[in-house]
């Protein structure tokens, strides 16, 4: 009886429409809404933290934008990337594309290039405002949502990435792949040496999915794969003030 009612909860914490929809189905729907030319490098909507120590998200929906306190949703995905701008964030738009840009955080491409590890802007003080690296390591989390068929992309700055890699360490302690979990994200207020306050993600779990569910989700992660790797570089407006935080 005990297992039924848990079986019983964890259907119910999981109303997700991908739960609901055959994956042909999504497939169909893709192809019909984006076109012969597929799902392109822009597509995927974008979900930054805020600026300033703000402690809400700020989401594109139908209607306009809306805030949330809490973000819930399940990571099919994740990667680590590196981003370097040559003129500081605070002196452009937001709009400008980074220097130099790694898709795995391990072979840069552009100005200066080469091997991340080895390259002097990816050390621990080449920033010239702190103690932290010129290039930004920028986490991105692949995040489906209860509405949403199509993922959004959650960029987290050097601030919010100890707080991820300690979640995703004890997801792999226990054995719990992260699309086998939903996954609530906030936001708090913090302040580094210099004074500077910024907001800092918290990765909890927000209930587990059922075996059905999670395989369900692995095979959407496997079809979706091909298009998260036409994923762009982010901008600096990905990033904003939080790249200014603590040194991971």
């Amino acid at each position: 009886m005990a297992t039924k009612e848990i079986a019983k909860k964890e259907t119910e914490i999981t109303p997700f429409v991908i739960f609901r929809t055959e994956l042909a189905d999504i497939r169909d729907a893709m192809t019909a809404n984006v076109g012969d030319t597929g799902l392109t490098a822009g597509d995927f909507e974008r979900i930054k933290i805020p600026a300033g120590g703000g402690t809400a998200w700020t989401l594109n929906g139908i209607d306009g934008e809306e805030m949330t306190k809490e973000l819930d949703g399940i990571i099919i995905a994740w990667r680590d990337t590196r981003a370097y701008w040559s003129v500081p964030m605070d002196h452009s738009d937001g709009s400008m594309p980074p220097d130099c840009y790694s898709m795995d955080a391990r072979t840069g491409s552009g100005r200066p290039g080469g091997d991340c590890h080895k390259c002097p802007l990816a050390q621990f003080g080449s920033d010239p405002k702190g103690e932290g690296q010129a290039c930004k390591l920028i986490r991105q989390l692949f995040l489906i949502r209860e509405d949403n068929l199509l993922p959004e992309i959650v960029n987290l700055p050097p601030s919010s990435i100890k707080p991820a890699r300690q979640y995703f360490l004890r997801l792999a302690s226990k054995g719990i792949a992260c699309y086998s979990i939903i996954t609530k994200l906030t936001l708090e207020k913090a302040k580094n040496g210099q004074g500077i306050v910024y907001s800092k993600a918290a990765l909890t779990s927000a209930g587990r999915l059922t075996p059905e569910q999670a395989q369900r989700a692995k095979q959407y992660a496997a079809m979706i794969e091909p298009f998260l790797k036409a994923t762009p570089a982010p901008t600096s407006r990905d990033l904003g003030d939080a790249a200014e935080g603590e040194v991971i």
